[in-house]
């Protein structure tokens, strides 16, 4: 089977879980991607993951690095169209199915439901990305620092990014990672 084939087929089978976005599927990219295809390192996809998290536009443009990573720029452009076709699809039809069930008490039970899977999904991602990117004590700090920071601060995640490519670059000038 051709990796191009492989791409779409994994993105697809993925893309049918995108609830809670891409920020809440980076487990099973990661379990996908590293684990049980082997395409790239612990240290690439957590390279992969930053670089998605700080540049401008939607998270989900991990799935793009991976896939330019893996089979470039063909690559690129299947791996997108797999996880952005389905819940693209899907979205529409529920759209259209929530204007017929407004007012649906189930329905507000479902949506409070909803919320909760999300908010672990994307807990559950930061914890894959973390271990992913931590190899030693330094990094662990680093990491707990941060969430520190974010849960009292409450500022622009910008910040902790910045702080921790400074804290990363003189770490490892220093020879502590």
């Amino acid at each position: 089977m051709s990796i191009l084939v492989q791409l779409g087929l994994t993105f697809l089978g993925v893309a049918f879980f995108s609830i809670g976005g891409a920020s809440a599927l980076i487990p099973e990219f990661y379990r996908q991607v590293v684990a049980v295809r082997g395409w790239m390192s612990d240290a690439d996809f957590a390279h992969m993951v930053a670089l998605a998290q700080v540049a401008p536009g939607p998270n989900m443009l991990i799935v793009s690095l991976i896939g330019w990573r893996v089979a470039g720029i063909p690559g690129l452009l299947v791996s997108t169209a797999a996880i952005v076709g389905p819940p693209s699809l899907i979205a529409f039809g529920v759209g259209r199915a929530l204007d017929r069930l407004k007012g649906a008490n189930w329905l507000a039970a479902a949506k409070a439901g909803l919320a909760p899977v999300v908010v672990g999904l994307m807990m559950a991602s930061g914890l894959v990305t973390a271990q992913a990117a931590n190899i030693s004590a330094l990094p662990w700090l680093i990491t707990a620092g941060s969430a520190l920071f974010m849960y009292l601060a409450r500022r622009n995640p910008l910040w902790v990014i910045a702080g921790g490519a400074v804290l990363g670059v003189a770490a490892s000038r220093l020879g502590w990672m």
